[in-house]
């Protein structure tokens, strides 16, 4: 691989430049992305980091690639398959992968890269000066000592936009952001000068490994082989996995994957429901087994519950790993399950690029508008057979939402609404989409 180091005296002129922009900024107490651009490309150009190349073809020359993902596990699942096209387009790159501390478990054995630099920032900051002021650090310190002809941003925080910009990639490409978007105190299309390539809003509507892969497709115009997800265990993850079920009597019987969590609380079905579930498969399965995964002190309060809800005798049935194992393992464990029954989290995300069936509540009614619930349109479990059970209509204060959440409330709410009944149906007409092998996702309410 080209190493595509910079000379010291180069990444000196560019922090140099940069932090001069800064005091400019302060000293204004105003951001225009415009005139950034007109103060650090002169800046950039000098230090090398503009070198002309061409990367529309095959390795293309190009040496130095950047992929920043800003965002969780699930979110970096859905983006596996970008991993291995940017590998298989440019055999010979550096591939640097910058992705948040939670993600970095999962990422590290990734065969695609070559280096993989956790950013420790976990939270989108208020303003400009703490949000460049973070960048213009971590960039010093990580990013400017390799010159980046590429660099791919996908975005959950508008700090990643200026981010691939402060890298000094001389190729920067992302999603397109359009007035109105979101990004708290600093919106996202404030930083759209700052990127040369945006993929249009109009691949949003498809699943978000679609819209990630749309980079590919649509900016480098290279077409894409491999769409399937991909996680990579080590075998010390396997042998761990083994050992914790076999311990606990797991190995053997029918397994399937509980997870009550997931990033908001209006994702997550009550855990008391899911021991009724539980004892409504068992009462037709009696050999079947349950393995709970998570992580954090809301999982363990929720399997708590969930346990302690469970009729007497039926809890000897589960198998609680919440908090006992990591990403990678938890992983290892989903590997040895016929299927994962759970709500919208990463390990259901880790579930369908193991190939693992999945059966998940989701807060989207069915009743909505067409334009709400595009966590659900964007993020529902990826070419594997899969059902979706959703409330057949919203709560009153929800009618009409067109929130991306579908249900508007941060607790759960309209998710409620879903019976045991309705899972256990959901349950059965899974068992018959594995047998057909169907992969298309079905929704019920």
């Amino acid at each position: 691989m080209r190493k595509n180091f910079v000379p010291q005296r180069d990444i000196d002129l560019a922090i140099d430049g940069l932090n001069k922009y800064f005091q400019r900024m302060l000293d204004t107490q105003s951001f225009n992305p415009l005139d950034m651009k007109n103060f650090m490309e002169p800046i950039f150009t000098e230090a090398g980091y503009r070198d002309p190349i061409s990367h529309n073809s095959r390795g293309g020359g190009v040496g130095g690639i950047l992929i920043v993902h800003d965002s969780g596990v699930g979110d970096l699942i859905c983006t596996s398959p970008v991993l291995k096209e940017i590998r298989r387009l440019y055999p010979t790159a550096h591939i640097t992968l910058v992705v948040f501390q939670r993600a970095l478990d999962l990422a590290e054995p990734c065969p695609h890269v070559d280096e993989v630099i956790a950013n420790p920032h976990t939270f989108d900051l208020d303003g400009m000066p703490d949000l460049f002021g973070w960048n213009l650090k971590f960039v010093s310190q990580k990013l400017l000592r390799r010159r980046y002809d590429i660099a791919l941003a996908f975005v959950h925080y508008p700090c990643t936009l200026l981010l691939s910009y402060m890298s000094g990639a001389q190729t920067r490409i992302s999603h397109q952001f359009n007035p109105g978007s979101g990004g708290g105190a600093v919106p996202f299309h404030i930083f759209m000068p700052l990127i040369t390539d945006a993929v249009s809003n109009q691949f949003y509507g498809s699943h978000a490994v679609n819209r990630n892969l749309a980079l590919v497709d649509h900016i480098l115009k290279m077409p894409v082989v491999d769409r399937e997800l991909e996680i990579r265990c080590t075998p010390l993850d396997r042998a761990t996995a083994f050992d914790v079920l076999r311990d606990a009597g797991g190995n053997g019987n029918k397994l399937i994957a509980l997870c009550f969590g997931g990033s908001s609380r209006r994702k997550q079905w009550p855990p008391e429901n899911y021991a009724r579930l539980v004892e409504r498969i068992i009462e037709h399965e009696p050999d079947t087994k349950f393995v709970i995964l998570g992580g954090g002190p809301t999982d363990k309060q929720s399997a708590a519950v969930f346990k302690q809800a469970l009729e007497p005798g039926i809890v000897e049935r589960v198998i609680d790993l919440v908090d006992r194992i990591n990403y990678r393992q938890s992983a290892a464990v989903l590997e040895l399950c016929n299927l994962y029954i759970g709500n919208d989290t990463s390990a259901m995300h880790m579930a369908a690029a193991l190939k693992v069936s999945v059966l998940m509540p989701s807060q989207v009614a069915a009743d909505l508008p067409d334009s709400a619930g595009g966590v659900l349109k964007n993020y529902y479990p990826y070419r594997v057979p899969s059902v979706i059970v959703q409330p057949k209509q919203a709560l009153d204060e929800c009618r009409g939402s067109t929130h991306y959440y579908g249900c508007r409330h941060s607790n759960s709410h309209c998710i409620t609404l879903i019976t045991v009944e309705k899972m256990f149906e959901g349950y059965e007409l899974l068992k018959r989409r594995i047998a057909d092998n169907n992969i298309e996702p079905l929704f019920v309410s």
